[in-house]
Formats: structure tokens, sequence, C-alpha cells
């Protein structure tokens, strides 16, 4: 009896050890990297596995059944993702520190904006974060980091930085590059197997549409009646206000087809166009995008991006690759691999 009394205490103590082995292996591995005083959480980490395995699974052809065992550039995904994520972590280290030493500071306001935007995602994104082992505050922590990168680029790039880029620049972009309509679009109706029918419908409603422009109509009328035609309740469609019917379209990232994008930039300013594409019709009216300084005004900070943001992103790589002072937790990195993603 004394024997079984013995075994099973040791038993017991066994199973403890093991749980604190367990327990302390957790502990080990709920940071990643050190610098300073400042600590970053496995959640910031495996945010940048996971974002890293979604943009390497974007690139594969075809829907492949172990997808990490595919080859990219030459390396399989799985040894593409650890990669990239280890480069986004000393991004992110890299931000924090240049952050700091610039001496910013994120606004209250940005902060709890950025609170109630993860409080938000949360709601149906949560589930699937903690299952992966991100927590709310390491989520958080991710997005105050993106919110510091572009607080660092328009310091470096905006008025009075040490890159600044001229006023003059940023309109020769935007008189250049963008443009500014009014556009109709309807979309040609299909049957149950995605055919076309009907088009001679749709092109008839544009031909109307554009007789009507072409004779001096108002295109915001325009557009509110064909909305009006196009709803299966007339009724709730609301007029717009003067004014609110403009599309600004961005050359180098415009929402539109190619045909159709090309066919905006070549427009004259004050000429109806009527485009057909495989999916639908289109008319638009072009303005000049110089007529209100506000649409400028209001775009600065985008067009500041387009015209800098390869640069800065350049930059931040380069900063990437120089960090020091850093203590890596190498049980941690091991632990969070891509291939125990609950996806």
């Amino acid at each position: 009896m004394r024997f079984l009394k013995q075994g099973a205490a040791g038993a017991m103590a066994a199973l403890m050890a093991v749980g604190m082995m367990a327990c302390n292996i957790g502990e080990d591995t709920k940071w990643v990297a050190q610098y300073g005083d400042q600590t970053v959480p496995a959640g910031v980490y495996i945010t940048g596995v996971l974002n890293s395995y979604y943009s390497a699974v974007s690139l594969l052809e075809t829907d492949a059944k172990d997808p990490l065992k595919e080859q990219l550039d030459g390396q399989t995904v799985e040894a593409k993702v650890i990669e990239d994520a280890k480069t986004s972590l000393n991004r992110y280290i890299a931000v924090e520190q240049k952050f700091q030493e610039m001496g910013l500071t994120l606004p209250e306001e940005t902060t709890s904006l950025l609170e109630s935007q993860v409080e938000s995602y949360w709601a149906y994104l949560g589930e699937s974060f903690e299952s992966n082992g991100i927590s709310k505050s390491s989520y958080l922590l991710t997005m105050e980091n993106d919110a510091k990168q572009s607080m660092i680029f328009e310091k470096m790039y905006g008025e009075g930085g040490e890159k600044e880029v001229p006023e003059s620049e940023l309109k020769e972009k935007f008189e250049n590059d963008w443009a500014k309509i009014i556009i109709i679009p309807l979309s040609f109706k299909t049957d149950e197997n995605g055919e076309v029918v009907n088009k001679e419908a749709t092109q008839e409603a544009i031909q109307k549409y554009y007789d009507r422009a072409v004779a001096g109509e108002d295109m915001e009328e325009l557009v509110y009646e064909a909305q009006k035609e196009g709803s299966s309740d007339p009724d709730s469609v609301t007029k717009p206000e003067p004014g609110t019917s403009y599309t600004f379209v961005s050359k180098d990232a415009s929402q539109y087809t190619e045909e159709l994008t090309n066919a905006i930039f070549e427009a004259s300013v004050g000429e109806p166009v009527t485009v057909e594409t495989e999916t639908g019709m289109y008319l638009f009216k072009k303005y000049d995008i110089t007529e209100n300084p506000n649409d400028f005004v209001s775009r600065k900070s985008f067009l500041l991006s387009q015209l800098k943001g390869a640069e800065f992103q350049e930059t931040l790589n380069q900063w990437a690759e120089e960090v020091t002072g850093v203590t890596y937790n190498d049980k941690a990195l091991d632990r969070y691999n891509p291939g125990k993603l609950k996806l």
C-alpha cells in the first residue's frame, strides 16, 4: 500500500512538473522581441505571419491542396511566409524606434479611433484572431504602428519635412494623372448561366441619356433619373445634393477597367462619352480638375503617398535591416510558424 501511495505521489509530482514546464514554455513564448525597455508581444508577430500567408497564397496560380509546400520565387510558401513575417517584425521595431527618435506622439483622438476600430473588428474577426494567438491588445499595437508609419511619412515628406515635396509637384500630379467625372454605369442583364441577355435595352438606355447630355442637360439630374429607373423601389432613391455626384479617377489606381480608364483620360472636358465593356455600358462627362481648389487640397495626402509611397517603403525596409539592440525569442519565432495557423 505504501508503495502504491509513493507511486501515486511520484506520478502526481511528475504531472505537476510537466504542467509547470508547459506553463513556463507558454510564458517564454508570449513575446518575440525586446529592445530597450520595450517588449513585442507574440500576437504582433503572429499577425505578420497571418498577413504574409494570405499575401503569398494570393500569388499562387491555382488552389493548391497544401499551399505551404508550393513554390514562390525559388522557395516554398512556408519559407517565404516566415521570411516576410520576420521582416515585418523588424519593420515594426524600426518604426517604433524611429517614431520615438523623431519625438512624435500619437494624438489621443487617433488612439481612440483605433480602439473603436479594433472593437468593431473583434465583433466578427475576434474569434479567428484569438484562435491563432492574437489578442485584442496585440492587434491594437499593429494598428498603432501603422498610424505611426503614416505620421513618420508625413513628417519626412510633408510640409517642412527633410524631404518635403513641393506643392507644385503635387498639383502637377493631380492635374495630369487625375480626372473628375460624373458617370452613369448600366450593367448588362444576365441569365442563370451568366450569359448577357437583352443587351439592346441597356444600349438604348445609355443612348437616351447620352442624347440628353449632349443637349446640355445637367448630368447630376441624369444620374438621379438613371438611379430611379434602375431601382426596384424608385421612391426610395434620394436626389443628390448639387456637387456631390462627382467621381475622381486616378490613372495609377483606377477603380475601372483599363478600357474605361483610358477613355476617361482621353476624353475632352465637357464632352459626354459612352463606353461599352463586356459587362455593361457607361456614360460619363469629364470636368475641369482645377475648377474647385478643395478637390486638390483634400487629396494632398493621397497624392503625396502616390509620389513617395514606394520610396518610403524602401526606406522602411532599409531601417528594418539596420535595427540594432534587439533580442529575439527564438522559441517564440519557432513556435508560431505558418503550418500551425488556424484558417
